[in-house]
């Protein structure tokens, strides 16, 4: 895929704490080097985030203004926002930080785009933005992907080479490479995500699982065991895992399916009919089945479930008795529990 390549205003600060991956366990810090990365993934939240959401309008006037179209990320998956000058602002930023800036923590490259976007590798910016990250900071730098080119040989020499600072994962939530390209639009196929992520681990680079999200269909058959399998659970860090969440973005999903298929109908009975208990049936069941082999397989103790539980049904809420491997997303109440009773019972007091 060919991006068409915008350049919008820069934010003021690259380097920021993450609350919401904090929640997650993912980082303590993030980094994004764009505003929008070079991949099209239609479930994809940022398009549907605070940042692009405010900036629409300035945005779609200087997609206009450098392209000659009024074009919007939910229209043109090949759609790029990039920052000018991001390298040196980075650089520029991190040079005023104290000493031993991110000692102990996690910061993630990145949290809402690709920093492996093919343009950014292709010109260095990568590689320039992870050396800056290294020489003036010492976080632990966990790398989000969806670009298996982190599996090449120059990229794991790289890690290894700093093999006290990476933990990397690729992020890949189905085994089928014909439906990632119609909806994961951009991306390298499962199948090379895998095996991108089996090279890292044969050469002893940190790695982890990224199942997310996993779409109801993946739970037809065997398919949510071997997608575990694939990722090789004995050999990752930590797995996380998370069942598709609307983010006002069903109907672009939903367009990446056929008409008449499962998958259409499914995302038309939950979100335009309201079918909610379906959701839950379909997050529950997800769960039971990740819990249950990480449970036959040793790894509970990695399993990181995301679970935004405002929809969970009284029916199903029983079925996570104990949370074990949950971490609730959904906003608490004042006192810091579920504002899902069901759920709420389940939590400690």
């Amino acid at each position: 895929m060919k991006n068409k390549i915008v350049e919008v205003r820069e934010l003021r600060s690259l380097v920021n704490r993450s609350p919401g991956f904090a929640k997650k366990e993912l980082s303590d810090y993030k980094l994004d080097i764009v505003a929008l990365c070079g991949f099209g993934c239609l479930y994809c939240s940022s398009n549907h985030g605070n940042f692009l959401r405010i900036n629409r309008e300035p945005f779609a006037d200087l997609t206009e203004a450098q392209l000659g179209q009024r074009l919007l990320p939910a229209d043109d998956p090949s759609l790029m926002f990039t920052w000018r000058d991001v390298v040196r602002q980075l650089e520029t930023e991190l040079r005023r930080k104290r000493a031993g800036f991110g000692s102990g923590k996690t910061l993630v490259f990145s949290m809402l785009t690709d920093g492996f976007s093919p343009k950014l590798v292709a010109d260095g910016t990568t590689r320039a933005v992870l050396d800056l990250i290294l020489e003036h900071t010492e976080f632990r730098i966990r790398i989000l992907t969806k670009n298996a080119i982190v599996g090449s040989a120059r990229w794991i020499q790289y890690f290894s080479n700093h093999a006290d600072r990476f933990v990397v994962g690729l992020s890949t939530g189905t085994l089928d490479d014909r439906w990632a390209k119609r909806i994961e639009i951009g991306t390298s196929s499962p199948t090379a995500r895998l095996r991108a992520l089996h090279r890292l681990q044969d050469a002893g680079v940190a790695t982890y699982g990224m199942l997310c999200p996993v779409f109801p269909d993946v739970l037809v058959d065997d398919g949510v065991e071997r997608l575990v399998d694939a990722i090789k659970p004995d050999l990752v860090e930590h797995i996380w895992a998370e069942p598709f969440n609307d983010r006002v973005n069903w109907r672009v999903v939903r367009k990446g399916y056929d008409l008449g298929s499962p998958m259409y109908g499914w995302l038309t009975d939950v979100y335009e009919r309201r079918n909610i208990d379906r959701w839950s049936a379909y997050a529950t069941e997800l769960y039971q089945r990740l819990r249950e082999k990480a449970e036959v397989g040793g790894w509970m103790h990695k399993l990181r479930y995301l679970l935004y539980e405002q929809h969970i049904s009284g029916r199903d809420a029983p079925m996570f008795e104990g949370l074990a491997g949950v971490l609730l997303q959904s906003k608490p109440d004042e006192h810091g529990h579920s504002k899902n009773p069901y759920m709420t019972n389940l939590q400690p007091r």
